[in-house]
């Protein structure tokens, strides 16, 4: 279908929309399907901002003619076909779907689309801070709904977030509290010594040696078995060297780590962090 098609379609639900008949009647509802006509044919000929506009229309016109789920529908429409190139307003769409989703008391779809906001101001917008935000709100919504493996995921979102942001109490509360929950959770609790290892990071960069080693023995106290783990003894062998002021043995011990499990780049840049307070900025 061709995009002179699509603008047909159109510059009709824009004569429609403004319709007024001799007794005050109006013709909203064909101005609805022919915005979404529009819509789907700017989308089958790739003009996405056209799109987008189009569907974003439809749902203005469905919240006049008191259609609040058509509303929601057609923001969403709108925000796929906005992602392609236009992120910011694709957010702004998702965001009117929520408000209209949690107005309505469906959480559980309403935290879905929170969590697109978020990764979108995480891959796209390169906006850790709305990142944030965004993902705390989703998990709490998934929370609600008692949907507590997503709601974990978006946590650990926000924490290794809140770490990059050096937000470090907020972070080790966050990892803290998935490792707690994960512990007794046959899928889950593989999964907690890396929680302790990144609240263990986060606590080696704050600085506090008495904090740092209470923490570590509540791990160990929570998991018997982390004390045993490659993790748990690369944090007690750095504390060792950061308290001896030793940066070879520092970078010694991670580059051993490293050798056997690849640090990636969230680590690679706390103990970075770690290694400058110590006197040195690399790790090699």
């Amino acid at each position: 279908m061709s995009e002179n098609q699509a603008r047909k379609y159109l510059a009709e639900a824009q004569a429609k929309e403004t319709h007024k008949g001799w007794f005050g009647g109006n013709k909203l509802d064909e101005a609805f399907d022919l915005y979404q006509q529009a819509g789907n044919s700017f989308k089958l000929a790739k003009c996405w901002k056209d799109a987008g506009e189009a569907f974003e229309s439809a749902a203005k016109v469905a919240i006049k003619l008191g259609e609040q789920n058509d509303a929601a529908t057609q923001f969403i429409n709108a925000s796929k076909a906005f992602k392609k190139d236009y992120p910011q307003e694709a957010i702004n769409c998702l965001k009117l779907a929520v408000d209209i989703l949690t107005q309505r008391g469906r959480f559980h779809s309403a935290a879905t689309h929170q969590k697109e906001i978020a990764a979108l101001y995480e891959t796209e917008l390169s906006n850790l801070s709305e990142a944030m935000a965004a993902y705390e709100l989703a998990g709490e919504w998934y929370g609600s709904e008692d949907s507590k493996a997503i709601a974990n995921s978006c946590n650990l979102k926000v924490a290794e977030f809140a770490a990059q942001l050096e937000q470090y109490p907020k972070a080790i509360a966050i990892f803290e509290k998935v490792a707690s929950d994960s512990i007794n959770n046959q899928l889950a609790k593989w999964s907690v010594k890396e929680y302790f290892f990144k609240a263990g990071l986060c606590h080696l960069v704050v600085g506090d040696p008495i904090s740092t080693q209470r923490a570590f023995e509540q791990y160990e106290a929570m998991d018997s078995s982390f004390s045993q783990t490659r993790e748990c003894k690369l944090l007690r062998n750095l504390i060792d060297a950061i308290e001896q002021e030793d940066v070879e043995a520092f970078t010694e011990h991670v580059f051993e780590f490293d050798q056997i499990s690849k640090l990636d780049n969230w680590k690679t840049s706390l103990l970075l962090r770690v290694k400058k307070s110590i006197g040195d900025e690399s790790l090699t």
